[in-house]
C-alpha cells in the first residue's frame, strides 16, 4: 500500500507494529500518533461486548478481504479433525492479537477446550517443526509467506475446519488448494476453512483536529490508485476487496464517503469462487430479500457438501 503514495505528497506514513487486534484498537484510540490501524472484525466484536459506545469512537476507511483461518498440526500426531485438539496445546498468537480473537471465538464456537499458547506464528511453527506442541492457529489472508515456506517434509499438515451452524453468524467458507500451499497439500485435494474479516479504521474521537485531514489525505492518496494493488504480480487477497463493501454498525469516514459518492456503483464483490464452490452473490444487483433468500440455498448447498 505504501506504493501508492506520490512523492512529495503532503503526507506523511509512519508505520507502526501492530497485532491487528486489541492492541491496534488501543493504539488508535489513545496514541495521538495513530491515525488509522488495521483491526480484524473478531476482535472488534469481542471490544464492542465490553465498550458499548465503540462504534461512536471509531469509523471505517475500508473493509479489506477476508482472512482465512489455518491450523497447523504434526502430521504424525492423532489429530484427524479440530475436535481433536481438546485438551492439547494449541498456540493461538500472541494475546491480544487478531489470530487470538479470532481462535477464542471459534474453539468456543466449536465448544472446544484448548490449552492455548500465546507464541507468535514463526516460533509456533519451529515449536511444531520440534513436536513441542499440538497445533498453531494464524489467520491471514492465504498464501500466508510463513505458511508457504513450511518444508514438505516437516511432518506439518493443516486440519480442516467444516463449516456448520456455529459458525454461520460470524464466518465465511472458504477452502485452501494445492496453488495456495504446494507444500502442505495434494494435487487435486483441498482443506475446508473459514475466514474473518479485517478492516481499515480511524478513530473520530481523537481530539486532535489535525488527525481527521491526514485521514482525508490518506484516502485522498490511496483510493484513487486502489485499482494498482489489484493488478496482477500484487498479492491475490487485494483483488476480492471492494472499496464500498460496508461494516454494519460503524459510519464511513467522511473522505471515503465523499470519494464513492464520485464513483458508479460498484456491486459488493465476494470471495472468488473456487471449483466445486457456490457462485458468487451478486448482492449489488438483489433485493434485500432475494439476498436472504440466496444465502438460504447457498447454507444449504454447503451443508450438502459436508455429508
Amino acid at each position: 500500500m505504501a506504493s501508492l503514495f506520490p512523492q512529495g505528497a503532503d503526507l506523511r506514513v509512519l508505520p507502526m507494529l501492530g497485532d491487528a487486534g486489541a492492541g491496534n484498537l488501543a493504539l488508535l484510540l489513545e496514541d495521538p500518533h495513530a491515525d488509522i490501524a488495521f483491526v480484524s472484525t473478531d476482535a472488534l466484536a469481542e471490544a464492542s461486548v465490553r465498550e458499548k459506545d465503540l462504534a461512536d469512537k471509531l469509523e471505517l476507511v475500508a473493509r479489506l478481504a477476508p482472512q482465512e483461518v489455518h491450523i497447523l498440526a504434526r502430521a504424525d500426531a492423532d489429530i484427524g479433525s479440530v475436535s481433536d485438539l481438546s485438551g492439547r496445546q494449541v498456540s493461538i498468537g500472541p494475546a491480544g492479537s487478531a489470530s487470538a480473537a479470532t481462535a477464542v471465538s471459534l474453539f468456543k464456537a466449536l465448544g472446544l477446550k484448548v490449552e492455548p499458547l500465546s507464541l507468535d506464528a514463526a516460533s509456533a511453527i519451529e515449536q511444531l517443526k520440534q513436536g513441542a506442541i499440538s497445533a498453531a492457529m494464524i489467520v491471514g489472508g492465504k498464501p500466508l509467506a510463513l505458511v508457504s515456506a513450511i518444508p514438505v517434509n516437516a511432518g506439518i499438515r493443516l486440519l480442516p475446519i467444516p463449516f456448520g451452524v456455529p459458525l454461520e453468524a460470524t464466518y465465511l467458507p472458504t477452502r485452501l488448494e494445492p496453488k495456495d500451499y504446494p507444500n502442505l497439500i495434494r494435487a487435486g485435494g483441498e482443506v475446508a476453512t473459514i475466514a474473518t474479516g479485517m478492516v481499515l479504521l480511524a478513530a473520530k474521537s481523537k481530539t486532535d483536529p489535525g488527525s481527521q485531514q491526514r485521514v482525508d489525505r490518506f484516502v485522498a492518496a490511496v483510493f484513487p490508485r486502489f485499482a494498482e494493488l489489484q493488478a496482477q504480480g500484487r498479492h491475490p487477497k487485494w483483488r476480492e476487496v471492494n472499496l464500498a463493501a460496508s461494516l454494519p454498525g460503524f459510519k464511513r469516514t467522511r473522505a471515503a464517503e465523499a470519494w464513492l459518492a464520485t464513483r458508479p456503483a460498484e456491486p459488493a464483490r465476494p470471495m472468488a469462487a473456487s471449483a466445486g464452490q457456490a457462485p458468487a452473490l451478486p448482492e449489488g444487483l438483489m433485493s434485500k430479500e432475494q439476498q436472504e433468500a440466496l444465502f438460504t440455498r447457498f447454507i444449504e448447498w454447503q451443508r450438502g457438501k459436508e455429508r
